[in-house]
């Protein structure tokens, strides 16, 4: 299984911060590995600059495909003002995966062209896989302290429906967290199987029609293919398909 890169964007309306993550997967056998390259946030951004922003980050040759290494993931939250920007980028020609988040909502699903999920889900499925040392930061990031600022200040409650909920303090942000977890989640939840590689070695069980006392051989293999169609009458000849093409 190949690693990939994932762009995530996080959009915001004018005032607020935008933010845009780069990370790799790594998928393994039992779970991915996330390192994170890149996690910025900008603010007061125009809908038209936010688009070119992530259209520029996901087209860097960089994150294409070469060896070892898929086709980029550019995702987006749909969400609010993400609608209009996710069909911005895809009349720019550019195929992004739509994130939904939903009231409740632990088990996903997907329509009208989005993944739908709750928020506390998603953000379940990230937490557990930092937890596990899965969500790599290297130690001299630039954005490192403000990514830590913000998990910090970032808080999971009971509400009074008995839900869990996830939201940054007042006053703080969850920008950046929420952009990275709908990254994390998406992988976490459709990663990339590995599919074991099959070895054809040949058929040896002896045929019905070959069995002892019809006077053949009590071995199958070898020439089985040649002697099932002189069997079903081509005499060895253009034996296609199970079917006797003479």
């Amino acid at each position: 299984m190949n690693r990939f890169w994932v762009i995530s964007l996080d959009p915001a309306q004018l005032y607020d911060y935008s933010a845009l993550v780069v990370l790799q997967c790594i998928p393994g056998k039992e779970s991915n590995i996330y390192h994170l390259g890149s996690v910025k946030r900008k603010q007061k951004l125009p809908y038209p600059e936010i688009v070119q922003w992530a259209e520029h980050v996901f087209k860097n040759p960089q994150f294409q495909p070469a060896n070892g290494v898929s086709s980029p993931k550019l995702m987006v939250d749909v969400g609010g003002v993400g609608r209009a920007l996710y069909d911005m980028i895809r009349a720019d020609g550019v195929e992004c995966i739509a994130i939904q988040y939903t009231g409740g909502g632990e088990i996903p699903s997907f329509a009208n062209g989005a993944y739908h999920i709750g928020k506390s889900a998603m953000v379940g499925k990230f937490l557990a896989a930092w937890d596990d040392g899965r969500v790599q930061v290297p130690a001299n990031a630039s954005f490192r302290d403000l990514l830590v600022n913000e998990l910090k200040a970032f808080r999971g409650y009971m509400s009074s429906a008995g839900r869990a909920r996830f939201e940054a303090e007042e006053g703080e942000h969850d920008d950046q967290i929420m952009a990275i977890a709908q990254a994390v989640w998406w992988c976490e939840q459709y990663r990339p199987q590995e599919i074991t590689k099959l070895t054809f070695t040949g058929a040896t069980r002896v045929p019905s029609w070959k069995q002892s006392g019809s006077g053949a051989s009590s071995r199958g293999g070898g020439n089985w293919f040649a002697e099932a169609a002189a069997h079903h009458g081509s005499g060895g000849g253009e034996f296609i398909g199970g079917i006797n093409h003479r």
